[in-house]
């Protein structure tokens, strides 16, 4: 044990893990209990995580993971599964929150170790890196992808060391790291990208001769060939969306523009400081965007001083023999990615007003893929290490300053002895006054940097799910608000990997997936269940349909296999400071009065209906097809709602019956010009007519044969009086169809 303890890098450890225990309080002390947490986010990581663990407890752990890898869903949560099949949910996911801030201090501090040979500067460093308020933030938001910074700075230090000598080693530990930077998140990689470019034109500066070595070469083809194939093979699936017509990934450029950094923002500490959270909080009022987010990128006015101080006594450095090669480098890659975490234009206090152009504007337009990239923002997390490692030089600036002034005063015969000579002994126990001054920088930054108590949560839930979870039969669940409450849908997806049947509600968190929930919005008894009355609305399924289903919710809810319908009581009483009405009771009333319970389940959490068999399915009904382009605007009118129409408009019909039916379909049509409207049901016309009546209401009925089971398409033709199909938004072009049935 005494060999352990005297090992350099172990004691780092130590330290690293005891600020991380203080720094991070109450964690450690409902380390079993709860897990630190600010917003929903960390729910999604939770659930995610707990759904393929489920995975890997059925399949085993080998085939398990090559379904993972097969899914192209081998990733950092896949890490958080493993932890939660050895560990448990919440211990599990709280030592892989420890595990980031130990690492980033600890990678930090070899980093700066690398550069400055001084270990009590680079401990400041680690510090800095390991509890900065971004960190915090991005490890309490959830972004676990940003959260596990950990590994940016050994790939940059075995990056630098490889440069050294062009060692296979130090190539294979760069690699190793680049593809863990790579498996926690894509985002992440595409920021050490940019990082790659300005460290590539830094060495054709600073080490040109390296570029004329046929090793480089070989060794940068090889690693170029290996890891495009890896990263393609881990993130094919996003490639294929990103080359899809439905690339839903681009979030688009407002995007980019609205979650970028605010050129203030380094500046203004943020509202979770523990000392003073309101100080700042009149000039955050001044921001257009006063996200938590937008402010987490506070650096620090001490760190930016001993940046500072790195910069502007370089020479002074270099005179006193301490070795400054690198400074400049970190120099850019701090103010570089705190300029490229601006976006696309330049905020000040929000505002953009003139649109000044910054240097992510050329990364958006002409970088491949990065268009995708939502949160430019987190950019901020390689200016962050930059910051650091500048920090420690700064640091060693202030040290033989001030060291050098109290021995003239003293005029000691230890003055005389050279700077560099006592630099080079990096034993601090031998230099207490020295030491005395990190001490005061390490406590000032962690006062600069403190947000405890962190939020908990304990994931606090109903037994119910546990009940579900214990039925081995194969059904879906509906569960209220789940289309329509963000932090609901991402609780939910820690409850659906407890209970583990599939659910009908559908939310998309991040990007919006328009063909995601399409049939969740189309469908009759179940949209009214998951947007209408979550949102205020005790109307039946308010579209163009005109009949009511009320007859035939069990049996379309029994045509889903949907067996129980949940409704969540703290989703549905939304947030009452905000005048938000309690949705529970209207809901529970919509449910008694509409849908057959064949049993009931109720408790402090949730009310659950468990849907009574209807008998085989017979009946056919109407709904609409939200992946259909062509209807190109919505009303309200006395009737309920109208719709217009272009051609190539539709619905869906869909027949419940296991054998083929008829029917006929009615509906109310008025056209401002004459126009030829058909009606094709699964791409058999049933209807043409010219209307030359303009203005009036038209009712229009059309017998259909061959209503095959389940879903038929009905497609509606409109076409002008020359023959040219209508694609057109304009109202006076288009049809305008309401009250449409099936008979």
């Amino acid at each position: 044990m005494l060999k352990v303890w005297n090992n350099e890098k172990f004691r780092v450890i130590v330290f690293y893990t005891i600020l991380t225990i203080i720094l991070t309080w109450p964690t450690a002390i409902h380390f079993f209990s709860s897990v630190p947490s600010s917003g929903s986010d960390t729910m999604q990581v939770i659930g995610v995580a707990g759904d393929k663990a489920n995975l890997l407890s059925d399949r085993g752990f080998f085939k398990g993971t090559f379904e993972l890898i097969k899914r192209s869903e081998f990733n950092i949560t896949a890490l958080y599964a493993y932890f939660q099949l050895f560990f448990g949910r919440i211990a599990g996911y709280n030592l892989l929150f420890f595990a980031s801030f130990v690492l980033s201090g600890f990678g930090a501090y070899l980093l700066a170790f690398f550069f400055t040979k001084s270990k009590p500067a680079s401990l400041i460093a680690g510090i800095i890196f390991a509890f900065s308020p971004f960190h915090f933030h991005n490890a309490l938001s959830t972004n676990v992808g940003t959260m596990h910074q950990e590994w940016l700075p050994f790939f940059a230090l075995y990056l630098f060391r490889f440069f050294e000598n062009l060692s296979l080693k130090n190539f294979s530990i760069a690699g190793l790291f680049l593809l863990l930077i790579g498996f926690t998140e894509h985002q992440l990689l595409a920021f050490t990208v940019i990082f790659i470019l300005f460290f590539l034109v830094y060495k054709l500066f600073v080490q040109p001769k390296a570029y004329l070595r046929p090793k480089f070469w070989i060794y940068a083809g090889v690693s170029l060939f290996v890891l495009s194939v890896l990263f393609f093979f881990m993130f094919r699936s996003l490639f294929a969306i990103a080359g899809s017509k439905n690339n839903f990934l681009d979030p688009g450029f407002k995007a980019a523009v609205k979650y970028s950094n605010d050129s203030l923002s380094i500046l203004i500490p943020p509202n979770s400081h523990s000392l003073w959270p309101g100080a700042f909080l009149k000039i955050r009022n001044q921001f257009e965007r006063q996200s938590d987010s937008n402010f987490s990128v506070y650096a620090g006015y001490l760190v930016l001083f001993l940046s500072l101080l790195a910069v502007l006594g370089i020479r002074w450095l270099k005179r006193a023999h301490i070795s400054t090669k690198g400074v400049f480098f970190w120099l850019v890659v701090a103010v570089g990615f705190y300029a490229l975490s601006l976006g696309p234009y330049l905020h000040y206090k929000g505002i953009l007003n003139p649109p000044v152009k910054m240097p992510y504007f050329l990364v958006y337009q002409y970088l491949p893929f990065y268009k995708n990239i939502r949160t430019v923002g987190r950019l901020f997390v390689w200016s962050m290490l930059g910051f650091s490692v500048l920090a420690a030089w700064g640091s060693i600036f202030l040290q033989n300053i001030l060291q050098k002034k109290v021995q003239s005063l003293k005029l000691s015969p230890e003055a005389d002895q050279p700077l560099a000579d006592k630099n080079k002994n990096t034993d601090w126990r031998k230099y207490a006054k020295a030491n005395i001054l990190y001490l005061f920088i390490g406590l000032v930054v962690i006062l600069e940097f403190l947000a405890i108590p962190l939020k908990t949560d304990s994931l606090l839930h109903s037994s119910f799910y546990e009940k579900l979870g214990q039925d081995k039969e194969k059904y879906s669940v509906l569960e209220v608000p789940g289309s329509t409450s963000y932090d609901f849908a991402s609780r939910d997806l820690v409850w659906k990997s407890i209970h583990r049947k599939n659910t009908i509600n559908s939310y998309d968190f991040a990007r919006v997936n328009k063909e995601s929930n399409q049939f969740q919005r189309g469908t009759p008894i179940i949209r009214t269940l998951l947007y209408d009355i979550p949102e205020g609305t005790s109307g039946n399924d308010s579209d163009i349909a005109k009949s009511s289903y009320y007859d035939i919710s069990n049996e379309i809810l029994n045509y889903y296999n949907i067996r129980w319908i949940i409704l969540d009581k703290e989703g549905l009483k939304g947030k009452p400071e905000k005048g938000d009405s309690n949705m529970l009771y209207p809901a529970k009333a919509y449910i008694t009065s509409v849908i057959k319970c064949a049993d009931e389940y109720e408790d402090d959490y949730l009310y659950a209906c468990k849907v009574g068999q209807s008998g085989i399915p017979e009946h056919m009904f109407l709904a609409m097809d939200y992946s259909n382009r062509h209807w190109v605007g919505k009303s309200k009118a006395k009737n309920g709602i109208q719709r217009w129409a272009e051609n190539g408009a539709g619905v869906k019909l869909v027949n419940m019956a296991s054998q083929t039916k008829t029917g006929q379909l009615k509906l109310n049509l008025k056209v401002s010009k004459p126009l030829r409207i058909t009606v094709a049901l699964n791409g058999k016309e049933i209807y043409n007519k010219y209307i030359a009546s303009v203005g009036q209401k038209q009712v229009i009925s059309a017998d259909m044969a061959d209503i095959r089971p389940g879903e038929n398409d009905i497609v509606f033709g409109v076409f002008a009086s020359d023959g040219q199909e209508i694609r057109s938004e304009k109202k006076s072009d288009t049809a305008v169809v309401y009250q449409l049935e099936v008979e």
